[in-house]
């Protein structure tokens, strides 16, 4: 069997990111085996029109193939307004008219456990785009307000914990698709 592979993808474009913190966590986390990439392109994705054609635009291009080729993905975002943000639906909208997304297992990790209206509508919108959604792989790590560096969030027992075995039922949930 070939390397699993996982794109992890952020919802915020802040440079300290909570949710980029708690990615590049569960990267350090990952078995060797596993190619783990963080796709960091969300900010030059243009704006979604559909009469343009994905492949039109090369940021666009790089996320469509990066998503066709992960086995599974990781979304950590923030919540804003009782949403997600907008660079994210954005992402997304461009996936839509794409196979790249079809039956592909999606974990949703939240940095904060006050989050709950982006991750339903997450769900939502990730399962209509024809994901399956890993719940027993999606958790929250209360990180909010704690400004806590990688290292200190893989020191903390209770974060290191979740993250573990969210990527345990998450590979668990991979293999047993193949």
């Amino acid at each position: 069997m070939s390397a699993v592979r996982i794109l992890a993808l952020c919802g915020s474009l802040r440079s300290s990111s909570t949710n980029m913190r708690l990615l590049e966590a569960v990267g350090r986390c990952m078995p060797e085996a596993v190619r783990y990439h963080s796709y960091g392109e969300l900010h030059l994705l243009p704006h979604f029109n559909p009469d343009d054609a994905p492949e039109r635009s090369e940021p666009v291009s790089r996320l469509v193939n990066e998503v066709k080729a992960a086995d599974a993905l990781i979304v950590s975002t923030p919540e804003y307004a009782r949403g997600y943000p907008g660079s994210l639906k954005n992402a997304l909208d461009w996936l839509v008219g794409t196979d790249a997304f079809v039956a592909k297992p999606f974990v949703l990790l939240d940095a904060s456990g006050r989050s709950s209206h982006a991750r339903n509508s997450l769900i939502v919108v990730l399962e209509t785009m024809s994901g399956v959604h890993v719940a027993e792989a999606s958790v929250s790590v209360p990180l909010l307000g704690r400004n806590l560096g990688v290292a200190e969030i893989l020191r903390h027992e209770d974060h290191a914990g979740a993250i573990r075995s969210s990527i345990r039922s998450l590979l668990s949930f991979v293999e047993q698709r193949s």
